[in-house]
C-alpha cells in the first residue's frame, strides 16, 4: 500500500512543492500511520473520524481561511487533499478555486483546467448540477472553451431541469439575449430561481420596473426584495464577503428590509474586514452622507487602503474627489487631476464625469479643453453616468458651449439620464410625457412610469403626485382605484397645489362619499380662489351639466368667460361652443368661428380642430376643405392626438391636398401611440384593406353642441361623435353632445351619485 503526499501545483502557476513521502512496505505500520497521520494532520487535528462529507467541509473552510488570508498555495494544498476522500468533490472545488482566483480571467490555461475539471464533476450524482452550473457560467463568459457551440446551453438546461436555481437563472438571462424566446420561460425561470439566488431576484425586479415583463401580482417586486434580501442573509452569515455587502446595500437601500444606515455599516464592516474593496466604497459612500469632518477623514484613509492594491478605480475616483472637493484632506486641484485622469483612463464613468467637469470650469475656457470635456461627457454617459447624461440633456436643449441648440439629441440625453437613475431626470421625463410638446408626443403611459420611478426614488413634487392619482382615477394605463387616487392628490393639496385642488374636486364627482359632488365643486372653487384657471372651467361645466349644482347655462358662460380672461384656452374652446349653440348666450356661428380662432392661434390643438371643422362644414366661416386640412396639420405639428388623427384621415382620403396612405397610416400610429382610441379602429380598417377600397367605419368628429341636460363627458367628444368621412358612408347627425380635456373632469349629474360612504 502506498499513500502520497505529494503536492501539485496550481494549473497555471510553479509548482507549490516538490516532496514526496511513500512507504509500500506491509511490515512498516508505523510508516503507515505516519503518512496517515501527516494527512489528516494537514486537515486539522481530530478529523480522522469524521464522516467524509464532513472531512470535504472541513477542508473547504480551511482552503477558504488561506484565501482570505491571501495564502492561495496553502489553499490549493487543503484542496489537493480532497483527492483522497472524492474525486468529484476535488475537481468541483478545485476549479471553483481557480475562477474565483483574482487573475483566473487572464490565464487561459487555469480556465482550461477548470473546464475540464467541472465536466468531470458533472458526473457525479451529489456535485453534478452545480458543476454543470458552473461549468455554463464560464462557457458563457469563454466561449472558445466550450467543445460545442451548445454545451454551455446543455449544461444550463440540465441543471436547470434538476431545479438548480442558478441555472435557472443563468439559462434566464441567456435567453433575454434572444429576441425570440418566450418571456413567460424567463419570468417562471427568474421566479422559481428567486427562491435561493438573489441575483435572478434582482434581474427580475428590473426586468418588471422596466415594463419589460409583466408582473402578475402588484406584490411581487417586494416579495422579489424580501427574498434576495434573506438569500443573501444566509451567504453572508455563512461568511461570503459579496453577500456582506449585498446585504449592507439592502439596509441602505431599504430593498426586502427596513432602511437602516447603522446596520448597512455594520455589514460593510464586516466585509472589510474580509478585505473587501466594494464593501470600503460603500463604507465611504455612507461615512460622506454623516456630513462630519471625523467622518470624512475616514473615508479617505478607507480609499487610501482600498488604493494600495493599484486595481481599485472606484479608490481612485473616491480620493480624486477627496482632493477636488477638500474631503478629509485639504483641497488640491492637481492632486485630484491626477487621481481623474488616472481613474479615467481605467474606464470610470464617474471620474470622466467629474474631469469633464473640471475642464469646463477652467478659465479662460479654451477649445481644446471644451473637446475633451464633451468626449469625457459623452463617455461617461455611456458607462452609465447619469450626471453626465444630464448635463449633456442641458447643453444640447439650450445649445450652450458652441453646440447648436438641438432638442431632439437632447430628448435622448434626457431618457439616458432618467434610466441611468437621475431623479431630476425621470421628473423631467414623465412632465415632458405628461404634457407632450415638439419632440415627444403626449403619452399617459410613459408619463406614469417616469412618475411611478420618480417617487419611489423619493420624488415628492405635486406635479409627480398628480400624474399618478390622475392614472389611478382614469384606470387606463394602471389598474382603476380611485381611493389611491384620492391619496395622491390629498398630499398634492397638502402642499397647497392649485392644480391638486381642482383634480380632487373633479374626482370627488366619482367617489361615493356623502355629498360627495357638493365637495367636488368647493374643491373647484378653492382651486379657483387659488389661481387654477382651469378650475374656472371645470366650474362652467359643473352648472352646464348640474353636477354638484343646479344647472345654470348663463353662469356656466360666465366662468368659462372668466377662465378665458385669465389665458386659458380651454375656457376660450368652451366660450366657442356656447356661441356655436347659443347655450348660456345668444347663437353666433361667426363668434364662435373667431373664438376658436383666438384659441388655436394661441396654440390650443383643440381649437384648431375645432375651427377646421367650421372650415370643413361652413359654419361661421367660407367653407373651405384645404383651409380645415391646414389647421388639422397644425394641430398635428404639436403632437395632439386628435390632430394626429384627424391629419392622418385627410392624408389618407386625400381631403383639401395630396393623398398619401403610407404617411397618414404614420400619423394614425403617431395618434394611436398618443392613447387616442378611434386611431386603433381606423388603423384596423385600413391595414385590412391594401388599396384602401374596402368600405371603412366613419371616423370620429369633433362636437359644437352643449346641453343643459348632458352629463360633462369623462372621454373627449372626437370619442363619441361622427364626423362626416370619405372613408364610409355616413348619417348626418345634429344631436348635441358635450366634450371636456382630456383630464379627469365631472361626470356625472348630482342625482346620480353612487350610494354614498362615508
Amino acid at each position: 500500500m502506498a499513500t502520497s503526499t505529494s503536492k501539485s501545483a496550481i494549473p497555471g502557476k510553479p509548482a507549490i512543492s516538490k516532496n514526496a513521502g511513500t512507504s509500500s512496505k506491509p511490515w512498516s505500520i508505523f510508516v503507515m500511520a505516519a503518512s496517515l497521520t501527516a494527512l489528516l494532520g494537514a486537515a486539522g487535528a481530530g478529523a480522522w473520524f469524521l464522516r467524509p462529507e464532513a472531512q470535504i467541509e472541513r477542508l473547504v473552510k480551511l482552503s477558504d481561511q488561506y484565501v482570505e488570508k491571501g495564502n492561495a498555495a496553502a489553499a490549493w494544498t487543503e484542496l489537493q487533499h480532497l483527492k483522497t476522500i472524492d474525486s468529484w468533490a476535488a475537481d468541483y472545488y478545485q476549479a471553483k478555486f481557480l475562477l474565483r482566483s483574482s487573475s483566473s480571467g487572464q490565464d487561459p490555461t487555469r480556465l482550461r483546467s477548470a473546464a475540464d475539471m467541472l465536466r468531470r464533476a458533472s458526473a457525479d450524482p451529489s456535485y453534478g448540477d452545480r458543476a454543470r452550473t458552473l461549468l455554463a457560467e464560464l462557457l458563457v463568459g469563454s466561449p472558445e472553451l466550450a467543445r460545442s457551440p451548445d454545451e454551455a446551453i446543455f449544461a444550463m438546461r440540465a441543471a436547470a431541469r434538476n431545479g438548480n436555481k442558478q441555472a435557472k437563472r443563468l439559462l434566464a438571462e441567456d435567453m433575454l439575449k434572444r429576441p425570440e424566446s418566450d418571456k413567460t420561460e424567463v419570468f417562471s425561470l427568474l421566479e422559481s430561481a428567486s427562491e435561493a439566488d438573489a441575483r435572478a431576484g434582482e434581474i427580475l425586479t428590473g426586468l418588471i420596473e422596466d415594463r419589460k415583463l409583466e408582473s402578475r401580482s402588484p406584490y411581487l417586486v417586494a416579495d422579489l426584495r424580501y427574498r434576495a434580501f434573506i438569500n443573501n442573509l444566509k451567504e453572508a452569515e455563512a461568511g461570503a464577503a459579496s453577500a456582506m455587502v449585498a446585504v449592507g446595500d439592502a439596509y441602505r437601500d431599504g430593498a426586502g428590509v427596513r432602511r437602516d444606515l447603522s446596520m448597512a455599516g455594520l455589514w460593510y464592516d464586516r466585509a472589510v474586514a474580509r478585505n473587501s474593496n466594494a464593501a470600503r466604497l460603500r463604507q465611504i459612500g455612507l461615512l460622506h452622507l454623516d456630513g462630519k469632518p471625523e467622518s470624512a477623514a475616514k473615508a479617505h484613509k478607507l480609499a487610501l487602503e482600498a488604493a494600495k492594491a493599484g486595481t481599485s478605480i472606484g479608490a481612485f475616483t473616491e480620493l480624486a474627489l477627496d482632493f477636488k472637493y477638500g474631503r478629509g484632506v485639504t483641497a488640491n486641484a492637481q492632486q485630484a487631476e491626477s487621481y481623474l485622469r488616472l481613474a479615467a483612463a481605467k474606464g470610470a464613468a464617474t471620474a470622466r464625469y467629474e474631469l469633464a467637469d473640471t475642464l469646463l470650469k477652467r478659465t479662460p475656457a479654451l477649445p481644446e479643453s471644451i473637446n475633451e470635456a464633451f468626449l469625457l461627457l459623452n463617455q461617461a454617459a455611456q458607462g452609465g453616468n447619469s450626471g453626465a447624461a444630464w448635463r449633456l440633456y442641458e447643453f444640447h436643449d439650450k445649445g450652450m458651449h458652441g453646440l447648436t441648440q438641438d432638442r431632439r439629441v437632447a430628448f435622448n440625453y434626457l431618457v439616458q439620464a432618467a434610466r441611468a437613475g437621475r431623479l431630476t431626470a425621470r421628473i423631467e421625463l414623465a412632465v415632458r410625457y405628461d404634457r407632450g410638446d415638439e419632440v415627444v408626443a403626449k403619452n399617459a403611459v410613459e408619463a406614469f412610469r417616469w412618475a411611478a420611478s420618480a417617487v419611489e426614488a423619493g420624488a415628492t413634487s405635486p406635479r409627480m403626485l398628480i400624474i399618478l392619482g390622475d392614472a389611478y382615477a382614469a384606470g387606463e394605463v394602471v389598474q382603476q382605484d380611485r381611493l389611491r387616487a384620492k391619496g395622491y392628490l390629498e398630499a398634492a393639496v397638502r402642499q397647497n397645489d392649485p392644480r391638486a385642488m381642482r383634480k380632487l374636486g373633479n374626482l370627488h364627482f366619482e367617489l361615493p362619499e356623502d355629498n360627495a359632488s357638493a365637495k367636488a365643486v368647493n374643491w373647484l372653487r378653492q382651486a379657483a380662489i387659488h389661481g387654477e384657471t382651469y378650475a374656472y372651467v371645470d366650474l362652467g361645466r359643473a352648472y352646464a351639466s348640474g353636477a354638484g349644482v343646479p344647472i345654470d347655462s348663463a353662469r356656466a358662460f360666465a366662468y368659462f368667460d372668466q377662465a378665458a380672461k385669465a389665458g386659458n384656452l380651454d375656457g376660450l374652446v368652451e366660450m366657442g361652443r356656447s356661441y356655436a349653440t347659443g347655450y348660456g348666450v345668444n347663437k353666433d356661428p361667426v363668434l364662435a368661428a373667431a373664438t376658436f380662432r383666438r384659441a388655436a392661434e394661441a396654440g390650443s390643438g383643440e381649437g384648431m380642430i375645432l375651427l377646421s371643422y367650421c372650415y370643413e362644414s361652413g359654419d361661421g366661416v367660407d367653407k373651405s376643405v384645404t383651409e380645415a386640412r391646414s389647421w388639422v396639420q397644425r394641430s398635428a405639428a404639436i403632437n395632439n392626438p386628435e390632430g394626429l388623427y384627424w391629419y392622418g384621415v385627410y392624408l389618407v382620403e386625400g381631403r383639401g391636398g395630396p393623398s398619401n396612405r403610407s404617411e397618414g397610416i404614420a400619423y394614425l400610429n403617431r395618434a394611436k401611440d398618443g392613447n387616442f382610441k378611434p386611431a386603433s379602429g381606423i388603423l384596423s380598417q385600413l391595414l385590412g384593406s391594401s388599396d384602401g377600397s374596402t368600405p371603412l367605419d366613419p371616423a370620429p368628429k369633433p362636437i359644437s353642441a352643449f346641453t343643459p341636460t348632458a352629463a360633462v363627458a369623462k372621454t373627449r367628444a372626437a370619442e363619441t361623435v361622427m364626423r362626416t368621412t370619405s372613408l364610409a358612408p355616413t348619417e348626418e347627425t345634429n344631436a348635441p353632445t358635450t366634450t371636456t380635456e382630456t383630464t379627469t373632469q365631472p361626470v356625472a349629474e348630482a342625482a346620480a351619485a353612487v350610494s354614498p360612504v362615508e
